[in-house]
């Protein structure tokens, strides 16, 4: 049932996008036509029509990131598309990277602490529908008064309708894409309070905790083992995986450590796109710093390397110090890959995860002191 009812709802949404779509180039027409000449008129409002797309989809993560900063969060990054803006080493960085098809914006924002985060979590959530909806009912007005606006106003304001339609009424229904939650059922879940909602709330509590400067050892076990069983391909069971691999790390615990990682590689078919590399590379590390698994580090590292190096953070660079060590026994490249990510670790702005990093950073520069290399686990 809930399948025949996401499917009637994404074949209205598409429907309405499509009938109102025909209702704005209808009206700029047959307004407009007797002063501006017919090709010249439909390619403004098809380049109008792409541009205020881009605007509309990028208030809808205004929104989230406002009523994130007004509940004490701090903006980490935004995704538009290719285009990426992020906290890097203090500051913000834009790139150009790939983006998975069925994801057209999305922001993280981190908690600077683990008070009221249920709260707060609504609030950062509800705010890109309530801006999508601010931004809609302008469209709305604008275009009610397409008579007395000026044609430039007509073909930035009202061609952004469509998208402004889909991007409101997509985001308020609980569904799913490509195992990641619209606004619409993250609202539902928190409000329900279903298990795997609270379990987002709880990984955001370790958010918190690290930006106030613990390491993931150091942080309360019960937000990482104290909530109810989740289904493994649940994204936040996931989430909170790759969290449990950290806690490990951070501990020393090689064993468990190893653990994790095998339970992350099982459930690597369910994470969605939009991570996976991430998720990913983290596994590539532990195959080859924890588990000294060459073969398959190897075989995984072809499809991670390109990510890997174009992303030049903080953890690519200790992951591929950590391959070129263990994997490829380059104690040059592997060095060269340790001072990129110390450096960078000096200027990271989540103490806690940098407190981490160079934790593990120390341990893989003492393994090249020491002459280990070629698969010999780092703890």
């Amino acid at each position: 049932m809930k399948r025949a009812l996401e499917l009637a709802a994404r074949i209205f949404d598409w429907a309405a996008v499509i009938v109102i779509a025909g209702i704005v180039i209808y009206l700029g027409y047959e307004h407009y036509y007797a002063q501006y000449n017919s090709a010249l008129l439909i390619f403004s409002l098809v380049l109008g029509g792409l541009l205020s797309s881009l605007i509309c989809c990028a208030f809808h993560e205004l929104g989230h990131i406002v009523f994130g900063l007004f509940c004490g969060f701090r903006f980490n990054s935004l995704r538009l598309g290719p285009l990426k803006i992020y906290k890097d080493e203090g500051r913000l960085r834009c790139s150009m990277k790939d983006n998975p098809d069925t994801v057209a914006g999305a922001t993280e924002m981190l908690p600077k602490n683990a008070d009221g985060l249920y709260r707060k979590y609504l609030l950062v959530t509800a705010g890109g529908p309530i801006f999508s909806f601010l931004f809609l009912a302008g469209a709305l007005t604008t275009l009610y008064f397409y008579a007395g606006v000026h044609f430039a106003v007509y073909a930035i304001v009202c061609t952004s309708l469509p998208c402004a339609f889909h991007l409101f009424f997509y985001n308020a229904l609980p569904f799913s894409s490509d195992s990641l939650d619209t606004d619409g059922a993250l609202l539902r879940g928190l409000i329900k309070k279903e298990p795997s909602y609270l379990t987002a709330v709880n990984i955001l509590a370790i958010e918190g905790y690290l930006y106030q400067g613990f390491t993931p050892s150091e942080i309360d076990r019960e937000l990482y083992f104290g909530l109810p069983q989740l289904p493994e391909d649940d994204f936040n069971f996931i989430l909170l995986t790759s969290y449990r691999l950290m806690y490990y790390l951070d501990g020393n615990d090689a064993e468990k450590a190893a653990k994790a990682c095998d339970r992350l590689e099982g459930v690597l078919e369910y994470v969605p796109a939009y991570y996976e590399k991430d998720i990913a590379s983290e596994i590539l590390f532990c195959e080859s710093a924890v588990k000294g698994n060459k073969e398959l580090a190897g075989q995984m590292y072809p499809a991670l390397e390109k990510y890997l190096k174009t992303e030049d953070t903080l953890q690519s660079c200790r992951i591929l110090a950590a391959y070129e060590l263990y994997v490829n026994g380059d104690k040059l490249a592997a060095l060269r890959r340790l001072n990129a990510a110390e450096e960078k670790a000096e200027k990271y702005w989540v103490r806690g995860v940098a407190k981490y990093e160079k934790k593990l950073i120390a341990c893989l520069r003492a393994d090249i002191m020491e002459g280990a290399a070629g698969g010999e686990p780092y703890i």
